[in-house]
């Protein structure tokens, strides 16, 4: 599912713009907070995440996205690796607090879940709050153990935002 996916990915390299992404462990053991600013309006922010197929601009890990049913604010996305894994995930987003849902529906050994919210910053910026939710069940706790899964979960975080900020840095000429 998207913690394997997403686990692979490779750290973008120095910031072009934006401040430094940080990253908390909350209350609950399977969820990791990340945030970072970047140089772009929330509406901005939340336009181009909405806009699924702009996703492989912003992650290098997505090859292709194909959009399987979308309504208002839900969708059905699958998102396609470089190696053909697929993430099959389903949005239930909130315009009115530029927030975006999604929980990773093709597993059925975990759960997997994350929260991206847009709020506004300094001089037309946005602080980019994600929260990753992922928890394995069943027989994959046998071999997957929390701590590993708490290290993906915070190298998702991180090296997502990093992305994230480096899109943005980019299309703001910086």
């Amino acid at each position: 599912g998207f913690v394997v996916a997403l686990g692979a990915i490779v750290a973008a390299g120095p910031a072009r713009a934006g401040g430094p992404v940080t990253i908390s462990q909350g209350y609950d053991p399977a969820v990791t907070d990340g945030e970072v600013v970047v140089d772009a309006t929330p509406d901005a922010v939340f336009a181009a995440f909405t806009d699924y197929r702009r996703w492989t601009e912003v992650m290098p890990d997505i090859a292709r996205v194909e959009i399987t049913d979308q309504k208002a604010n839900d969708a059905h996305v699958t998102l396609i690796s470089p190696t053909g894994h697929r993430d099959n995930l389903h949005f239930h987003n909130k315009p009115e607090a530029r927030t975006i849902f999604f929980e990773d529906t093709g597993s059925r050994s975990s759960e997997v879940w994350a929260e991206i919210a847009f709020k506004r910053a300094d001089r037309g910026q946005t602080r980019i709050h994600l929260r990753l939710y992922a928890k394995v069940h069943e027989l994959a706790t046998i071999v997957v153990r929390d701590g590993t899964v708490r290290s993906k979960r915070e190298h998702i975080v991180t090296t997502d935002l990093t992305h994230i900020r480096d899109y943005f840095g980019r299309i703001a000429g910086r």
